[in-house]
């Protein structure tokens, strides 16, 4: 079941693509796919903690409200932004995946340690992986702004992927807390977009609700669910090298479910950026401290 994780994270991951798409033929803006995908996606998470009775401290709410900002709200709202002004999708995809470069960077600078051979090679096989299924795709469409959203979303995602590997999960708390709280944190940044670009009232096509629940178990749910399983388990290296093969999968995703052509290069691309994600992989036991000690199956 422990192989099974990476899989499934990756395809739930690029599942995402797939339902943005959705939303977006029933006439939904990004603010207002976003804003309902998280107002149902909390409903349900509140609902099920007040269920379960669960009471949350003051600091572990503060650190999952930090990475709820940080890896679901600025990290969508960069992306979808950065489509709404006319990004690529590949230059888009590109763009993100300098993620696993900047963590690779960053851990080894937090650790003192050297990037070494092995890690530089493995980082450079994934972005030319992803570069290959993405290369039909690059444009210079979205200005300066467009990237620049794109660019600010990375970031986001990466600052949470290194935050949320340094604390340990609170004893008491779970996979599900963490979901819940970071889920209501973006639910309140969308909110607030949506408002204020009157984004709000959702379109009346019911695939719109369709679209709605498809994001929500799938890439929410399914994907980042195994994003904080796997970060809990091996580290941030190893779930954001993950990210070099979403692109491919994604591209898969959208030629089987919404009709987009198919390139040769998304093969042999897929292929460069899993050798990237095998020479990155990390050893199967976490260093004592880390949210990995308190992973629970």
């Amino acid at each position: 079941m422990r192989a099974l994780l990476p899989i499934a994270f990756v395809v739930f991951w690029s599942s995402g693509f797939v339902g943005a798409g959705m939303a977006a033929d029933t006439g939904a803006s990004a603010n207002t796919s976003l804003f309902w995908r998280y107002a149902v996606t909390t409903a349900i998470l509140l609902a099920i903690a007040v269920a379960r009775r669960r009471r949350y401290g003051r600091a572990f709410l503060i650190h999952e409200i930090v990475l709820g900002a940080l890896g679901q709200a600025i990290y969508l709202s960069g992306v979808f932004h950065g489509a709404s002004l006319g990004v690529p999708a590949g230059t888009s995809a590109l763009i993100a995946s300098l993620q696993p470069v900047l963590v690779a960077v960053l851990t080894s600078r937090l650790a003192h340690e050297p990037l070494g051979a092995r890690r530089t090679l493995g980082l450079a096989a994934g972005v030319a992986g992803v570069a290959l299924v993405v290369v039909t795709d690059i444009g210079s469409g979205g200005g300066a702004l467009g990237m620049l959203a794109v660019v600010a979303g990375t970031a986001g995602l990466t600052l949470a992927t290194l935050l949320g590997d340094r604390r340990p999960r609170p004893e008491g708390h779970d996979l599900l807390d963490s979901l819940t709280v970071q889920s209501a944190a973006a639910l309140a940044g969308f909110a607030l977009v949506a408002m204020a670009g009157g984004g709000v009232t959702p379109p009346a096509a019911p695939e719109f609700w369709t679209a709605i629940a498809f994001l929500v178990l799938l890439p929410f749910v399914g994907g980042y669910g195994c994003y904080l399983l796997i970060l809990d388990r091996s580290g941030p290296l190893t779930v954001s090298a993950l990210l070099f093969l979403t692109p491919a999968v994604a591209a898969t995703w959208s030629t089987l479910a919404l009709d987009q052509p198919f390139h040769l290069t998304t093969i042999p691309g897929f292929l460069l950026a899993l050798t990237g994600v095998l020479t990155l992989r990390a050893p199967a036991k976490r260093p004592a401290g880390t949210r990995g000690e308190m992973a629970t199956a």
